[in-house]
């Protein structure tokens, strides 16, 4: 029986480590700086991409109009997260495994319900059989699973005991979307399966009214 294995990453705030995103905040003057892990990055980190969804929509897009995970997001990525960043607050920067900020943004854009362009509308018909990445079969699960999808990112946060549960779950009914010659044992994050997820819905339309 095919099993997925769950890991999760430690997001840290202001803090330079070379395997992970900087974003600096562009703001000059006096400002205070505080470094913390878990929790409490994941929410500043959720909070920056709704803002980003909202008030930076067009460079939202440019993001997650790549395919995810590919070289060409990260070099969007480098070319939009290069220049200044006023969804920071009073952070003095923001240091996250970088995939994670396409997440964030992504969860942003169906939190906020911000327009679905006609172009980044998701098959309806994904099923296992079309499923080439993580993103296709977030796609295939939250059609087949909307109110599940839907509880997982509205009402757990990230990095939490309840969305480690809620994505235990689903387990089950996530690898129905699984192609059958993948490995037996699969790994996926659990936290980056969670914004995979929210991006699905919001290209899905799945957004609630």
């Amino acid at each position: 029986m095919r099993r997925l294995r769950w890991i999760q990453f430690i997001a840290l705030l202001a803090m330079p480590i070379a395997a992970v995103a900087q974003i600096g905040s562009g703001h000059s003057g006096f400002s205070t700086e505080q470094t913390y892990t878990g929790r409490m990055a994941f929410d500043d980190l959720n909070a920056f991409g709704e803002c980003f969804a909202t008030k930076q929509t067009d460079d939202a897009l440019k993001l997650v109009g790549t395919d995810a995970g590919s070289v060409d997001e990260a070099r969007v990525y480098k070319a939009l997260f290069s220049k200044e960043q006023f969804c920071l607050g009073d952070l003095s920067g923001l240091g996250v495994p970088w995939k994670f900020v396409r997440g964030a943004i992504a969860e942003g854009l169906y939190k906020r319900k911000v327009s679905l362009p006609a172009s980044f509308a998701a098959n309806h018909s994904m099923t296992r059989e079309k499923v080439q990445s993580v993103m296709d079969a977030a796609i295939c699960y939250a059609n087949a699973h909307p109110a599940e999808a839907r509880a997982l990112v509205e009402t757990t946060r990230p990095g939490t005991k309840q969305e480690a549960a809620a994505v235990a779950a689903m387990e089950a009914d996530f690898v129905a979307c699984l192609p059958a010659n993948i490995p037996q044992q699969v790994q996926i994050d659990t936290i980056l399966l969670r914004y995979r997820i929210a991006e699905a819905l919001w290209r899905l339309g799945l957004v609630h009214s």
